[in-house]
């Protein structure tokens, strides 16, 4: 064996602590206006949430901090994250996307493009 395989066999493994990934749950509404996305993300701060709109894929990630509050002498708490991504559909105006966090609920409002609402059309008396 050379010296270098030998030097990494006698090394201890590095601990590598990976933390789980969740799909929040989600309930998607539409009305004439807009889709309404509403994810569950509790534990999540505003400061460690992230919306990203990229063409047509919207991504979601959010990120539980541990409590740090002192020694952990058991534990049956696992902080996770949370990442899910979606495909909108054609029409949604992107510049216009609003998200709002209550309560471990995320809320985005996707509106849809004017050219997509539904609109009276006025019919003329000849």
């Amino acid at each position: 064996m050379s010296d270098k395989l030998e030097k990494y066999q006698d090394k201890t493994p590095e601990q590598v602590q990976e933390r789980a990934y969740l799909a929040p749950r989600v309930d998607i509404y539409e009305n004439e206006s807009e889709l309404l996305l509403l994810a569950d993300v509790p534990g999540v701060s505003k400061q460690s949430l992230t919306v990203h709109l990229d063409k047509e894929q919207l991504l979601i990630e959010g990120h539980v901090e541990e409590p740090k509050v002192g020694a952990l002498l058991g534990g049956e708490f696992q902080a996770v994250d949370y990442r899910r991504s979606f495909i909108l559909p054609p029409g949604i105006d992107g510049g216009r996307i609003t998200a709002d966090l209550k309560q471990g609920v995320l809320s985005l409002r996707l509106p849809k493009a004017e050219g997509l609402k539904p609109r009276q059309i006025q019919v003329k008396a000849g």
